[in-house]
């Protein structure tokens, strides 16, 4: 299916989250948690887009074993979780309580608990503040071309001062035309496709 963004010229952040929601639970797209409206979306497809863009990470050296990255804590992203843990990187999550980290060190956790929240709780070491980031995982409710990514409003954020590469994983019906945000990434993936924008503008 041939999917167009959404024009958002002329759409708030708050219409263009809402028809995102809209759009993805009248398809049937959405998936667990249910419904998807307050979050960044889990949708079908999701774990083919995240190894999609783990292997092009790698393969490109843009990323690598040892290496510590950081990775918003939404279930979308537990795929991805899993799959760093799994070739050899650490994994940093936003604590689920109180502010601070949990640090996923992958010889020293189990792989498949870990990359829940639930597990990183359990599993991960607990730091107070973030320390050398190599690159950051993160999720949106929309994303445009030009890889400005619109979040839900509330909840952890990429930080200011972190001055690190980033990359997200979207269904097709999450793309818009245009936003108006801090937080752009450099890389994203679909279920079809992984899109690289610094070799799109070299």
């Amino acid at each position: 299916m041939d999917y167009r963004p959404l024009d958002s010229s002329t759409m708030k952040p708050g219409e263009i989250r809402d028809h995102i929601w809209t759009t993805l639970s009248q398809y049937h797209v959405a998936a667990y948690p249910l419904p998807p409206y307050g979050h960044h979306p889990n949708f079908s497809g999701a774990a083919e887009a995240a190894k999609k863009l783990l292997e092009y990470l790698l393969n490109e050296k843009v990323i690598s074993a040892g290496q510590t990255v950081l990775c918003y804590p939404d279930y979308v992203l537990k795929p991805v979780r899993k799959g760093l843990l799994e070739k050899g990187l650490k994994v940093v999550v936003p604590a689920k309580y109180g502010k601070g980290f949990r640090l996923l060190e992958p010889d020293k956790v189990n792989l498949s608990q870990a990359s829940s929240i639930a597990g990183a709780e359990k599993e991960g070491i607990l730091i107070k503040t973030l320390t050398h980031i190599d690159f950051a995982f993160v999720t949106c409710v929309a994303l445009a071309n030009s890889g400005q990514i619109l979040s839900k409003g509330y909840g952890f954020s990429l930080p200011n001062e972190l001055d690190v590469l980033s990359a997200t994983i979207i269904h097709p019906m999450q793309q818009v035309t245009e936003l108006k945000t801090r937080i752009e990434v450099q890389f994203w993936a679909t279920p079809d496709e992984v899109i690289d924008k610094m070799r799109a503008e070299i």
